[in-house]
């Protein structure tokens, strides 16, 4: 059970850092070529040349003149890919400047440009193992046909007109992906898996409703503390992992970070009774259900997808850019993500196993934290803009709508007179000025006659 649990857990991590990386599609397709190759070769063994030279589609000659055209393939495919690896920089310095460097991760799991990089190694791969296959002593030129891999060598052709078509799908796909619309709506989709994530966790079989004064009575002096190695970033926790461990051992665990936060060498990151019951081997078990790295991720940290949208609309809105239309872009999808998170009422800390024990107490992110990350520093960035604290004001509305509790509401409320406070002391006209006051009054009577 415990060494399952633990290669599940770095499945699972495995797979998100491979979504993030421009080599794991490239290498899938090019052992899928190196197959490809073998088994066309093993079609060529089955259908004798003979019923082949009559078609138009099928490419025949003599050994060495195949050898040769495989060959030439693979090196203009080989030339071919460094102008795609050329094309590949303009949009990360284009990313990495306009939108920030955080915003590189949406570009580097992007499933076109991995295929398209997959097409051209794939191919070249394929046309170099086909060229080895066929028999290096040349026919005599007389003889034109033989037992030779036609079937192969036109499937390699197919293959290069293929990944030139790939090529001007990718231009195409660039000049649409840099639009800033497109990396807005990445940015906002990332936003909406990771509170998905929170909100499925929350029906999940191993999650029940909370019961007050569950791990309240636990003793902190008496738990086992379990430490971390690493000095990072706490990238992914694994719930039900360690309600499995837990469980097989008859343990009680209580998670004292969250995925976002960066914890030291030697920092407690959660507590576990009876500390009795602990041995070196589980506690290795335990930390391996959570992986520390450099960065965050918006996996499970919805805070760090709220602030990748921040930031493109905090950089929209420098005197540099000057691009509010973005900012309010991204209003849009932080309004439809945090509408989602507010709209799932407070999600329970405690998991339980298959017997309705408490065995996690796992602190999810506070409503109103998510809310200050969203609106803070946009709202004092925006202050001479009328039109972005609009709409603000508006994001703050939708939440607003679907917001459960009075406490969230109170703390929209606090928001919108934050933002009229906002108003007041920037270079805004008069006349603006009473609009958004309007505006916030509204808002405020909104919220404050909500009945949910």
């Amino acid at each position: 059970m415990r060494s399952r649990a633990m290669r599940r857990a770095t499945r699972r991590y495995i797979w998100d850092r491979m979504k993030v990386g421009l080599w794991f599609v490239p290498l899938v397709m090019a052992l899928a070529a190196f197959g490809l190759s073998w088994l066309f070769g093993l079609l060529d063994e089955l259908v004798p040349n003979e019923i082949l030279n009559n078609s138009r589609f099928i490419l025949t000659g003599s050994a060495t003149e195949m050898r040769s055209a495989m060959l030439g393939i693979a090196g203009t495919i080989l030339a071919t890919a460094g102008v795609v690896f050329s094309l590949l920089t303009l949009p990360l310095s284009t990313v990495a400047s306009q939108y920030g460097s955080r915003l590189l991760r949406i570009f580097l799991r992007d499933r076109i440009t991995q295929t398209v990089l997959g097409i051209f190694v794939g191919t070249f791969c394929y046309c170099l193992a086909t060229a080895l296959a066929i028999p290096t002593l040349a026919l005599p030129a007389s003889e034109t046909f033989g037992d030779l891999p036609q079937i192969s060598v036109t499937f390699g052709l197919i293959f290069a007109l293929a990944a030139f078509a790939s090529l001007i799908l990718l231009i195409q796909h660039i000049s649409t992906m840099l639009q800033a619309p497109n990396i807005v709506a990445a940015a906002g989709a990332e936003l909406s898996d990771a509170v998905g994530w929170e909100i499925s966790s929350e029906d999940d079989e191993t999650q029940k409703p909370m019961e007050a004064g569950t791990t309240e009575s636990l003793v902190e002096s008496e738990a086992y503390l379990l430490r971390v190695n690493e000095r990072g970033y706490i990238q992914f926790v694994d719930p039900e992992i360690i309600v499995n461990l837990a469980s097989e051992s008859d343990l009680m665990v209580r998670l004292l970070c969250r995925p976002g936060q960066f914890v030291f060498p030697n920092e407690t990151v959660a507590l576990v009774w009876p500390a009795a019951q602990v041995d070196t081997r589980l506690g290795k078990y335990l930390q391996r259900a959570i992986q520390i790295g450099n960065q965050r991720t918006p996996s499970q940290d919805i805070e760090y997808a709220i602030n990748q949208l921040v930031e493109v609309a905090m950089r929209a809105m420098s005197p540099a850019i000057n691009d509010p239309f973005t900012a309010m872009t991204c209003l849009d999808y932080l309004a439809g993500g945090l509408a989602s998170y507010v709209g799932s009422g407070e999600i329970s800390p405690n998991f339980y196993d298959n017997n309705g024990k408490v065995r996690l107490n796992f602190e999810p992110a506070s409503q109103a934290h998510l809310l200050g990350a969203a609106f803070d520093q946009l709202r004092h960035a925006s202050r001479d803009n009328a039109i972005v604290l609009l709409q603000i004001l508006d994001a703050i509305a939708i939440i607003g709508q679907e917001a459960r509790s009075a406490e969230v509401r109170q703390e929209l409320i606090r928001h919108v007179q934050l933002v009229q406070e906002e108003s007041q002391d920037g270079a805004l006209v008069e006349p603006d000025q009473h609009r958004i006051c309007l505006r916030c009054e509204m808002v405020e009577t909104e919220l404050r006659t909500a009945n949910r």
